[in-house]
């Protein structure tokens, strides 16, 4: 297996979250965290190591627009040194040299995605979408190919995230992370007092 340095710096604060095994899991961490770009390069990596044919990952945002905004830059950023690689831009698509893909989606129209299949999904700021997106079209897409998911997001009080949140906390078969910015020394203290 050839490697390819993607030029990913991981914060230590995911570590954690790249070595995880669970299928299923959830990121709750503060804004400019880096679960984004943490979840883009997992999404990358999964698909160059699936030994599936034709392998399908995706990254789902509440909103089409803005699954462009956030994390289109960061996968054609991430794929860019992969010798081979094809960026289609109208359909915010990476195509891999292996068969892989991942590609862009957004909530706000979930049933465009019912038929297709997936071997890997992010789902960013879950509390801002339709649950029936999850239950009634990603969580089938992921059956046949025994896929995975995970949940990233910031809290919103008491919702659909936190319901996935709380399942996760309490379940061996889960992943969780939780990381606050008075903790993670990501953001600097004095913009956590500004803010």
């Amino acid at each position: 297996m050839t490697t390819v340095n993607l030029g990913y710096d991981c914060r230590q604060a995911f570590v954690g979250f790249h070595r995880r095994k669970q299928r299923f899991g959830v990121v709750v961490a503060h804004r400019r965290a880096g679960k984004t770009v943490s979840s883009i390069v997992d999404l990358i990596d999964a698909a160059l190591r699936c030994e599936k044919p034709d392998p399908r990952f995706a990254y789902l945002a509440p909103y089409y627009a803005q699954a462009k905004d956030v994390a289109w830059g960061y996968l054609k950023r991430y794929t860019a040194p992969i010798p081979g690689v094809q960026i289609n831009e109208s359909e915010l698509r990476v195509d891999l040299p292996n068969g892989g893909r991942v590609r862009l989606y957004g909530a706000d129209n979930y049933d465009r995605l019912r038929g297709i299949y997936l071997d890997g999904v992010v789902l960013d700021e879950f509390a801002d979408m339709d649950p029936r997106a999850w239950s009634e079209v990603i969580r089938p897409a992921l059956a046949d190919r025994h896929g995975w998911a995970v949940f990233i997001g910031t809290p919103k009080g008491r919702n659909a995230f936190w319901e996935v949140y709380e399942r996760a906390r309490s379940s061996d078969d889960w992943f969780d992370l939780r990381l606050r910015a008075s903790e993670t020394g990501i953001v600097a203290p004095e913009e956590l007092e500004a803010l």
